[in-house]
């Protein structure tokens, strides 16, 4: 059999394996079930207005009126891209099998991962175990569970990102380091997780530094500016794919939590129930906000022991546990860490964890400090606020940095280097071309079993002093009362019990792993493959056992059972709409999590709802207002017809609110302000059926105009079935110039105005709503959301995208064409 044709069979049965192995694990999918993924039915809450508007009419809409009383729907769903790395994304996640969200994934975890090493010149064996280790990483698959699936996919695209990087700057290979660069880095881009490439950034510069040091100290600089080139080509072909997504979120992000504020004063100062205090105006999010998941720095152990810090805050325990047996249930908060809450571990496996300090000592070169201080970044980043020394630094001075929460995230980072560093580890010493000395092997693989198995040990005599309580035990105090003492005590029994039992899992683990390779370095066993088959093993052995935890069988069910459906409540305000003839108005439900659940917001427009990147006014405006103090007037003003607060046993009760202003009014005055802080505060006292708020920067479209209310004058608007969330109208009928408010939210860069066909101007008012002089006589009022920078972008994802294509299959055929070293052109047949 030919090399190539062997090589090419090699490839194509070990990815045919991965989607063997992810097949199994996600089997139930195959009769037809889903995983019930907690944050996919929040997302299908939150997008059901547009995915109904879409099946009803084909055309989609920019703008979702279903949450905080009207936002851009970009972060929730959008249009198909146009880019082509979006394409091969959809291939690559076996989307156009209909798996891309069970099987799809961990394929596209274990493929990315091969691709990366086979590109860093690693054999497909080692490859395949290495992309085992990375695939079935805890982190990785209990994010499927939890429905964080644009974050997976962009995930799997941090390898082959680093990949193409060290194939153009370790291994000169800049045409197909140049293509996988730019492919990988395209579908990560285009998987819209931005916090994930910022990241994979983050690696990648580190990567870029040490290789820099290396090229003037070995005056190869020219090769490293061509490589830099490269990638910047490449850069530039995946941003322009993706213009879209980058540069609507961009500009959608200024107008966000995560774009800052632009006030300075708190709800204590216009409440004074507190000390005064003004706070500086920001350009991001709130520290306290942003790093309120962050990882305990003894949690960090749990990249070797899984169950160190007790699991999941409902973790699966046996029928054989305390809590099981005091109180008959399977699942139990024996997570103690410093997060609020959290799904499972991250556990990259202990064989892992050993193999990259055992690669500390084999390793050498740039790859060696480029992984190590990578790794160091990504721990010490996911302390969050558990070491602010550091991390306060980086939130204020890190370019971007602040756009982002959840510091446990960047343990993304770590996964990726450290199970990159325990294959090139094992690459050192399977290396025949390049021996390394055995002693210096013995001496390597002692050194690194004593430090990783001699720290669980230390851990493990040190338990006796651990508390085994945690940050969310004084929550469950607090509900439970004088029960708590009683069920502490059970619950640290059960903590203890797994610290212990899963840290001699790890032990074994590292002492079966270290004799097999001690086996390899002696000589007593020649044939690496054999090594590598055992390893790889028990590897899948460790990592599959870990995750089954977290998602299993019983996480699936079938689709029908997640089809959302009307609550009691949501009937009962059909009913009083109906009976009222209300169209068009919002909810108030404060008989749940009001800012943060998603679910009222599938059949009735809600005042509140949930997503991560809120419009900051609105933010601003439910602190001040609509939280810890509620003011009728800005309820009033936000067209809040009902009102749902929990009644007797827990049951809502719905309550129509005859003050709410209705769609649109015209008022009698305004009152000029002169900044944002002015503008916040003066909705505390203000009528807003009479009096319109305005900042000073809109003065010029209402001062000289005679703006007084006419009694007679006739606002409405029209109720569309459908209804479109991109298109708002309004008839009016008055005998002298109005000022009309429209209870929508004031949105600039995506909505314009008509009158009668014919742009007309509109500006803010309220802090929050939309205003416009209206004109005497009767007239048609439209607002539509246009999005051009949308569309515009879209043209421009689609020529980038062709040029790519272009430019990669002149480039292949340059490459084959020109001739090999050694052969010889006959000039008379060119």
């Amino acid at each position: 059999m030919k090399p190539i044709l062997k090589k090419t069979l090699t490839h194509c049965g070990i990815i045919f394996f991965f989607f063997l192995l992810a097949a199994i694990y996600m089997s139930p999918a195959f009769d037809g079930k889903i995983i019930q993924q907690g944050d996919t039915l929040k997302w299908k809450a939150m997008a059901k207005e547009q995915t109904d508007f879409h099946d009803k009419t084909g055309e989609y809409t920019f703008w979702t009126s279903s949450m905080f009383s009207g936002m851009p729907s970009y972060q929730v769903t959008n249009p198909p891209s146009k880019s082509i790395f979006a394409k091969i994304n959809n291939v690559l996640t076996l989307n156009f099998l209909g798996y891309s969200g069970n099987i799809g994934v961990v394929f596209l975890y274990l493929l990315g991962f091969y691709v990366a090493l086979i590109a860093l010149g690693v054999s497909p064996w080692l490859s395949l175990l290495g992309a085992l280790a990375f695939g079935l990483g805890s982190y990785n698959i209990i994010i499927i569970e939890a429905g964080h699936i644009t974050k997976a996919f962009a995930m799997s695209m941090m390898a082959p990102i680093i990949g193409g990087m060290l194939l153009i700057l370790q291994r000169k290979k800049y045409l197909w380091g140049g293509i996988l660069f730019a492919i990988a880095l395209g579908i990560q881009i285009a998987c819209n997780h931005i916090q994930i490439t910022y990241y994979t950034m983050l690696v990648g510069l580190i990567l870029g530094l040490v290789y820099l040091v290396y090229a003037i100290k070995d005056k190869e600089f020219k090769s490293l500016v061509l490589g830099v080139g490269v990638m910047l080509i490449g850069i530039g072909f995946a941003i322009g794919a993706n213009a879209r997504l980058l540069f609507i979120n961009q500009e959608y992000v200024k107008y966000t939590m995560r774009g800052g504020s632009e006030i300075s004063v708190t709800p204590e100062d216009l409440y004074k129930d507190g000390e005064a205090k003004s706070i500086a105006a920001s350009n991001g999010l709130d520290i306290d906000y942003a790093y309120s998941w962050s990882y305990g720095k003894g949690e960090t152990y749990t990249l070797l022991v899984p169950g160190a810090y007790g699991g999941g805050s409902g973790e699966t325990v046996g029928t054989d546990s305390e809590f099981y047996r005091n109180f008959h249930q399977k699942q139990a908060p024996l997570y103690w860490g410093d997060q609020p809450f959290t799904s499972g571990p991250v556990y990259f496996g202990a064989i892992i964890i050993f193999l990259f300090v055992l690669g500390l000592f084999v390793v050498k070169g740039p790859e060696r400090w480029w992984i190590l201080l990578a790794t160091i970044l990504a721990i010490l980043m996911s302390w969050g606020k558990n070491f602010m020394d550091f991390n306060g630094f980086l939130f204020y001075h890190l370019p971007l940095y602040n756009k982002f929460r959840t510091p446990s995230m960047s343990l993304v980072m770590a996964n990726v280097t450290m199970v990159v560093m325990a294959v090139l580890a094992l690459k050192a010493i399977f290396d025949k071309d390049n021996p390394l000395d055995k002693k210096k092997l013995n001496l390597g693989l002692y050194i690194s079993t004593g430090i990783t198995a001699g720290f669980i040990l230390l851990m493990m005599v040190l338990s006796g002093s651990f508390s085994f309580s945690g940050a969310s035990d004084a929550q469950m105090a607090a509900q439970y009362g004088n029960q708590w003492d009683i069920i502490k005590d059970v619950l640290v029994k059960d903590r203890k019990a797994l610290f212990m039992s899963d840290s001699w899992r790890s032990l074994v683990l590292i002492l079966i792993s270290a004799v097999f390779l001690w086996l390899y370095i002696n000589r007593k066993i020649k044939q690496s493959g054999i090594i590598i088959g055992l390893l790889a093993c028990l590897v899948l052995f460790d990592l599959w056992g870990v995750d089954r935890r977290y998602l299993n069988d019983s996480n699936f069910i079938a689709e029908k059972r997640l089809k959302l459906k009307p609550s009691e409540t949501d009937q009962i305000l059909d009913q009083y709409a109906a009976q009222f003839n209300d169209e068009d108005y919002r909810v108030f439900d404060l008989s749940v999590n009001t800012f943060n659940d998603s679910y009222p917001s599938a059949f009735h427009h809600q005042i509140g709802g949930y997503h991560a990147a809120k419009l900051r006014r609105y933010q601003d405006l439910i602190d001040f207002y609509l939280s810890r103090h509620i003011n009728t007037d800005v309820l009033n003003m936000l067209n809040a017809r009902y009102v749902v607060v929990p009644g007797q046993n827990g049951q809502p009760l719905v309550q129509r609110n005859p003050e709410a202003l209705g769609n649109a009014w015209f008022v009698d005055a305004y009152q000029l302000v002169e900044d944002p802080n002015a503008e916040i505060l003066a909705l505390n006292d203000f009528n807003p059926a009479d009096t319109a708020i305005i900042d000073k920067r809109f003065a010029e479209m209402v001062q000289g105009k005679n703006l007084e209310r006419d009694s007679n004058s006739v606002i409405v608007m029209e109720h569309q079935k459908p209804y479109n969330p991109d298109y708002v109208v309004y008839r009016t009928k008055t005998s002298k110039d109005q000022l009309a408010v429209f209870s929508e939210v004031y949105y600039a860069p995506d909505w314009r105005a008509y009158i009668d066909g014919k742009p007309a101007d509109y500006f803010r008012v309220n802090y929050i709503l939309r205003a416009m002089v209206v004109p005497a006589g009767e007239h048609k009022i439209e607002f539509k959301n246009e999005a051009p920078l949308f569309h515009k972008l879209d043209k421009i994802s689609v020529i980038i995208s062709i040029l790519f294509v272009l430019v990669v299959a002149g480039s292949l055929v340059l490459y084959y064409r020109k001739p090999k070293k050694g052969e010889v052109k006959d000039s008379k047949n060119q």
